[in-house]
This record gives structure tokens, C-alpha cells and sequence, in this order.
């Protein structure tokens, strides 16, 4: 057990008794009921995902990870990282595997936080698709140059602060 499991089934056991507190058992069975409905609607998208993570990490070679985005890779991994986010064209069920990978296979911190903020703040995919369309070119434009830099100032306080 992990600190991130034990720290959901505190939230889980909360909750729970909140529910129990407000609604007895009944409202306690219908919060796990949608749930399981929830685990049901995602849970294929989150195994194949973390499937197309795991091929990743084969595919591409460790060493290459560990030179182009490892603890020595000072800034080019941060940009790297950054460059890799603003061009992955998927949800958090995507990045977030592929941000696992990343650490699992050698990239240090950094280059991953670098790449999260990015894949966060300069999707194209979302730019394209969401942004210009609905509030227009201009301030699309203007708050995704504004967000340009975030990525890589992100990745060297996350560098600053891992290297302590």
C-alpha cells in the first residue's frame, strides 16, 4: 500500500460516514452504486491506456529517456518535457500514463512537471479545437502566448526544489 492509497480510502471512509451521517445506508449504497457505475463507464479507457503507456515505455529506449529527459538534462529536458505535452492530443487518461511512464523509465521530475503544465496549459489539440472557436482568435492567441513560458519556469522550480 502506497501513500496515495491509504490517503483515498481515508477520503473514502469519510465520505462514507458523511453519507451514513445524511442519509443512512441507503445513501450510502447509491454513492457506491454511481461509483461502480463510473468504474464501469472508464474503466476500459484507463486499462488501454495504461496499456498504450506500457507499449510506450518499451518502445522507446530507456537510455534515450534517461539522456533526454533525466536528472542530467538540465533545461533541454525541461523544454523537451514542455514540447512533448503541447503536442499530446489527449485527456488525462492519456497524459497521465504517459507522465508514469516518463518517471518509470528514467525522466526526472522536472521534464515530467515541465510536460504536465504543458500538456495543462498548450495543448494545440485544445487550442485549435475548443479555444479559437469559442472565444475567438485573438484572445486564444493572447492567453496561449501569455502561458508559453509557464511551462518551463514550472519545470525549473520543480527542478530548484527537487534538487534541495
Amino acid at each position: 500500500m502506497n501513500g496515495s492509497l491509504v490517503t483515498m480510502l481515508v477520503v473514502v471512509i469519510a465520505l462514507a460516514a458523511v453519507a451514513y451521517a445524511r442519509g443512512g445506508e441507503d445513501l450510502v449504497r447509491a454513492g457506491v452504486g454511481r461509483g461502480a457505475g463510473l468504474l464501469l463507464e472508464f474503466a476500459l479507457l484507463l486499462v488501454v491506456s495504461f496499456v498504450a503507456a506500457g507499449l510506450a515505455t518499451v518502445l522507446v529506449p530507456q537510455a534515450w529517456i534517461e539522456s533526454a529527459l533525466g536528472s542530467e538534462s538540465g533545461v533541454r529536458g525541461i523544454l523537451l518535457g514542455a514540447g512533448v505535452g503541447v503536442v499530446t492530443p489527449a485527456g488525462p487518461f492519456v497524459a497521465m500514463p504517459i507522465a508514469a511512464a516518463m518517471l518509470k523509465s528514467g525522466a526526472a521530475v522536472a521534464p515530467v512537471v515541465a510536460f504536465l503544465t504543458a500538456w495543462s496549459l498548450l495543448a494545440v489539440h485544445r487550442l485549435i479545437a475548443w479555444e479559437i472557436p469559442i472565444v475567438g482568435l485573438g484572445v486564444a492567441l493572447l492567453r496561449y502566448s501569455i502561458c508559453l513560458v509557464v511551462p518551463v519556469l514550472v519545470g525549473l522550480v520543480a527542478r530548484a526544489l527537487v534538487d534541495r
